[in-house]
């Protein structure tokens, strides 16, 4: 009995130290896992705001701080951008690949494998991918004020996120009775409220900046006196509705209570619709090629998949000809509906699309055209012009990456359609 248990004895002791010893390895293999993951994340964030050898340092910096945070051996770590080791993103720039290592000390196995430590190691890859997101509001402006909200206004973006390039102290000022309502608002400078004002929103100051999301997006170039390129290589010609020609730019005059249709194309000397009349717009790209678009009055103004680019005309860059502002005035009523994916794949989420050479206003101001559960829907982007809104309602489901923004009335965003959001950077784990 003392030969058997002696044996059984030994046996027992391997079972333990297999069971023991495989759990502490086990444990360890996830907690390097999470070290891994949350610094190829904080890594990948980092380059949000562009590719730039300042921004890859600053990202390995921030994955190595992270993994260390985690409970991670400096010399545990390594960091690799762009990844030399993945299985699908090697030379990848936009891409933080990040290795970890544990040791972990044996107990019972090393009475029988002589060896007081093994290593576990985890790998993890994240990068900036495009996706839809839930960035509501992004002001590019660099320095001064980027967003203004004042008198009585509120500015509501329920759970949507602003974020402000400013990097003034006063980046973002609320005077008066005014209210900004967001998730989380981020601020490369500072904020100053005044007066009655407040904020509700989790406030992060000394952000990084965020690089325009639409940079790469191209916009639609007139190449003749009758056709326009679109970013992905389509072309278009002059619309039916225009009020002129590109040698001859005339604004398109819709008054009264005349009821219109229009079609997409090229509209030499943009678009004015005023007193009680109402148009609908077929789905399709308009391009305003000088004279930009006011909508005065009362009636409506209706169209879904509308993609509206504001630029000017090449031919005639003067009066008429010149880039102007885009204009919701009065007590219209507005429904229009960026393209989804299937309507339009390259502008999807695009409602307004201004030249990025021009800086130019849009401006929304009356009661009318809040009304409505969602009577905007899809991005207004601007990336040198300002956006400011005046009146009361409800905006609906949209949002505006531009240059300044001012806020002077109830300005309430619903929650965004994915389906008319353009796909924006966002980190996340591929790997």
């Amino acid at each position: 009995m003392i030969v058997v248990v002696a044996c059984l004895l030994v046996a027992m002791l391997a079972l333990m130290g297999l069971v023991t010893d495989a759990g502490m390895v086990q444990c360890n293999r996830r907690h390097a896992q999470r070290a891994a993951d949350a610094a190829a994340q904080a890594g990948a964030r980092l380059l949000l705001g562009g590719q730039s050898a300042s921004n890859v340092a600053s990202a390995i910096s921030a994955a190595s701080y992270y993994a260390v945070q985690n409970g991670t051996l400096s010399g545990n770590v390594a960091v690799e951008i762009p990844p030399t080791s993945s299985a699908y993103f090697n030379g990848s720039n936009g891409y933080v690949r990040v290795r970890v290592t544990r040791p972990v000390n044996t107990t019972f196995m090393r009475l029988f494998l002589r060896q007081p430590t093994v290593n576990v190691a985890a790998f993890a890859t994240a990068g900036v991918v495009r996706r839809p997101g839930d960035l509501t509001v992004l002001v590019l402006r660099p320095d001064d004020e980027g967003l203004e909200v004042e008198g009585n206004a509120t500015l509501d973006v329920g759970n949507g996120s602003i974020h402000v390039n400013t990097s003034g102290p006063e980046a973002v000022e609320v005077q008066g009775n005014s209210l900004i309502v967001a998730k989380t608002l981020n601020i490369v400078g500072g904020y100053e409220v005044n007066g009655n004002s407040e904020i509700r929103a989790d406030i992060v100051t000394q952000a990084s900046a965020m690089e325009d999301p639409f940079k790469d997006v191209v916009a639609p170039v007139i190449i003749s006196t009758s056709s326009v390129r679109y970013g992905d290589g389509a072309t278009g010609g002059k619309s039916d509705d225009s009020g002129g020609t590109a040698t001859k730019p005339a604004t398109r005059n819709i008054a009264g209570n005349q009821a219109v249709t229009l079609h997409p194309g090229i509209y030499w000397g943009g678009l004015n619709v005023s007193g009680n009349a109402s148009v609908t717009f077929l789905p399709g790209r308009y391009v305003m090629a000088g004279g930009g678009i006011r909508m005065t009055g009362t009636g409506n103004v209706i169209g879904s998949d509308v993609f509206i680019y504001n630029t000017n005309d090449p031919y005639k860059n003067s009066q008429s000809g010149a880039v102007d502002e885009i204009e919701i005035r009065g007590n219209r009523y507005v429904d229009l509906k960026a393209p989804t994916a299937t309507a339009d794949a390259y502008y999807k989420g695009f409602l307004i699309f201004d030249d990025r050479t021009h800086a130019s206003e849009i401006e929304i101001e009356g009661n009318g055209s809040m009304v409505g559960s969602s009577p905007l829907s899809g991005y207004i982007y601007s990336a040198k012009g300002e956006l400011e809104v005046e009146g009361n309602g409800t905006l609906g489901g949209f949002g505006a990456v531009v240059y300044e923004m001012e806020v002077e009335g109830h300005a309430t965003f619903t929650i965004l359609d994915k389906s008319r959001t353009p796909n924006m950077p966002a980190v996340s784990l591929v790997e």
